[in-house]
């Protein structure tokens, strides 16, 4: 994630924060040593993944509390999907979902939650692990 992504999604989350809350969280980044150079520190994220990303367009239908909608992923894990709604989503938003492929013997129905928002889409966290989405 380039450096202005970070920092935007920074001021976006930190800007719903009570006063001792932004108070708390700029004295622990302040005290906060950084370890490693920022290039070695990105990478090592990346290196953390669990799970392989695949590019695949997998048919969903997902369900939050208020709304229904259908979507296309834009690449899958065993762990979540990426997709570009046509919806708003919110950060930890939950939510019920079916995928529909060929490789499925039956929709496969999975909860999950939103674990980022950005402008490449909404990734999706499945809350347990599904084995077949790595087969697609």
């Amino acid at each position: 994630m380039k450096k202005k992504d970070v920092r935007d999604r920074l001021i976006e989350v930190t800007s719903a924060f009570s006063k001792s809350q932004m108070e708390k969280s700029l004295h622990a980044l302040e005290n906060t040593e950084q370890t490693e150079p920022a290039e070695e520190q990105e990478s090592s994220f990346f290196e953390k993944r669990e799970h392989i990303r695949i590019e695949a367009s997998v048919y969903g239908i997902f369900e939050t509390k208020n709304e229904q909608f259908r979507a296309l992923t834009k690449n899958v894990s065993m762990g979540g999907v990426l997709i570009d709604p046509e919806t708003d989503l919110s950060y930890h938003e939950y939510m019920d979902m079916t995928f529909f492929h060929t490789k499925f013997n039956i929709p496969l129905r999975t909860t999950g939650r939103v674990v980022r928002v950005d402008p490449d889409g909404v990734v999706i966290q499945f809350d347990q692990v599904i084995p077949v989405m790595s087969s697609l």
